[in-house]
């Protein structure tokens, strides 16, 4: 069973778990016959949480909003909001099993191998075309990071993309033109990496994977 499959797997046994916690209160789909005790919905949360943390990251709106009830001194120790919960873990399962999430750290220790551009143009070829955005997005920062170095620029070690391709193009390493394109690309990584997936489109993707790879060769290799 290889890493994705593990965590659908982990998804549908929580999952299944939770709607058992469900039937036992006497859950109709609008209200309970007794609430679930907090025991079972703060252990129910944290491992809700933990998979989402693990498969769709800590940015991710499903790990949010279950931090949000977590944080939240209505809903902190109250267990009517189980059925929420639930909805949200659902809804992650959704996103992940459709491809639209993907914990690509995980990914690519387990599974991929290769050059980073290799294994996101793999999982643009596989139908994964968010996942191939985030990683092709590294590509780009890692590389103008290379870049900056190479050209005896300082800059610090949580600098983003706009702040690089800004230093960069201020220093002459290129045009007004590229620092247009590669701001954009950012966008789409941003977009990618915060689950804002209307924003851009797999087209938006293949050309971002292209341009990525011409631009490393031609500036870093």
């Amino acid at each position: 069973m290889n890493t994705r499959e593990l965590i659908i797997d982990s998804f549908k046994k929580l999952e299944a778990e939770s709607k058992q916690i469900l039937s036992d209160c006497g859950w109709d789909g609008k209200e309970y016959y007794s609430h679930p005790s907090e025991i079972d919905y703060l252990r129910f949360r944290t491992e809700a949480m933990n998979l989402i943390r693990r498969s769709c990251g800590e940015t991710s709106d499903h790990y949010q909003q279950l931090k949000r009830l977590a944080e939240d001194k209505r809903s902190g120790t109250n267990s009517y909001y189980f059925i929420h919960c639930l909805g949200v873990l659902e809804a992650a399962h959704r996103d992940f099993d459709a491809g639209l999430l993907f914990d690509l750290r995980a990914l690519v220790a387990a599974e991929l191998l290769g050059d980073f551009m290799t294994q996101a143009e793999t999982l643009l070829g596989a139908g994964y075309h968010v996942p191939a955005a985030s990683l092709a997005g590294a590509v780009l920062e890692d590389t103008l990071r290379k870049l900056c170095e190479k050209r005896g620029i300082t800059v610090p070690a949580k600098t983003k993309i706009d702040s690089l391709n800004a230093e960069l193009a201020r220093n002459g390493a290129y045009n007004k033109l590229i620092q247009k394109r590669i701001t954009a690309l950012a966008d789409i990584r941003n977009n990618a990496d915060h689950g804002h997936f209307d924003k851009f489109t797999v087209n938006d993707v293949e050309d971002m994977l292209k341009w990525t790879g011409r631009f490393t060769a031609d500036y870093i290799e």
